[in-house]
């Protein structure tokens, strides 16, 4: 990307959020950290964020509750749903996050370029959208 986009990273395991912090901000990216969904949805509320990537577990308020309120209160952020499980309830968790409204998922443990690489992507494809 050309200009730095501003991420909100939402994850309850400090040690998982400092690294994937650490990576995208030497991908280039400008990273604000949330402990949780709450955290998250502040962050949201008050900065120009330009893309949001939450985990699917964590406790209290889990991706898969925070996925469909943050797409209705900002349908134009497109948000990645990360997750240390292929299977959700039974289910794919991709299919799980997409059907809330994710744009995208990684499943962990992955690399900091691949998670950069979805970004760009999905920022990409919704700043397309958004100019049609």
């Amino acid at each position: 990307m050309t200009a730095r986009a501003r991420i909100c990273l939402i994850d309850d395991d400090i040690f998982v959020r400092d690294a994937m912090a650490l990576g995208l901000g030497d991908a280039g990216f400008d990273v604000i950290t949330a402990p949780g969904a709450a955290a998250g949805f502040d962050i949201a509320s008050r900065e120009l964020i330009h893309a949001i990537i939450t985990d699917m577990n964590m406790p209290g308020t889990g991706g898969a509750q925070f996925i469909p309120e943050a797409h209705a209160r900002w349908p134009d952020i497109p948000i990645i749903a990360i997750s240390g499980a292929a299977v959700l309830d039974g289910r794919n968790t991709a299919d799980v996050a997409r059907e809330l409204g994710a744009d995208a998922t990684l499943i962990k443990p992955f690399r900091a370029r691949e998670l950069a690489a979805l970004i760009d992507s999905v920022v990409a494809k919704r700043k397309k959208q958004l100019e049609a």
